[in-house]
């Protein structure tokens, strides 16, 4: 299951980082501003120095190695539940938030902030900021609640009962 969920981490840290430099040093998206692509949907450079959703923001030095380091240890711990994981579905779910933190990790180290280029809003109403690696981490813990609720972790424990 290693495999499984390493192939999984890969793959989502390898898109987020061509996503960002696709946007950052070809289409050079911090010299555009605010692009509309669609009524409800936008592309817009923000360097986000907190956790997801800016939530909890680190704007010093200090701050910004404490995230990583906390990033670090979430992703240690991600890694040693990977190596116990019994099915393909936890073992992938567990690699997409792993290789969105890293991602996210390897933005906070280079740059001291990750960028986030996705927004979607609704007239006045705009909603979080997001990038590729922040999409596969979502995607990632619905698939383990997911599989708590109804893949082999559930149907396990519903033998035992």
């Amino acid at each position: 299951m290693l495999r499984y969920g390493g192939i999984a981490a890969l793959i989502a840290f390898t898109l987020d980082r061509l996503s960002k430099w696709w946007f950052i040093d070809i289409y050079e998206l911090p010299s555009k501003g605010v692009v509309e692509i669609l009524p409800i949907f936008d592309v817009v450079m923000i360097w986000n120095r907190g956790v997801s959703f800016g939530f909890l923001s680190a704007s010093s030095d200090m701050g910004r190695w404490a995230l990583v380091a906390l990033n670090v240890v979430i992703v240690t711990v991600l890694v040693f539940w990977l190596k116990s994981a019994k099915d393909k579905l936890l073992a992938g779910s567990i690699g997409l938030v792993i290789g969105g933190a890293l991602g996210n990790i390897y933005d906070r180290v280079k740059f001291g902030a990750v960028a986030d280029f996705f927004q979607f809003h609704w007239e006045n109403w705009y909603f979080a900021v997001f990038n590729v690696a922040d999409s596969f981490i979502f995607v990632g813990a619905v698939l383990l609640i997911f599989n708590s609720s109804f893949g082999g972790d559930a149907r396990q424990k519903t033998k035992e009962e």
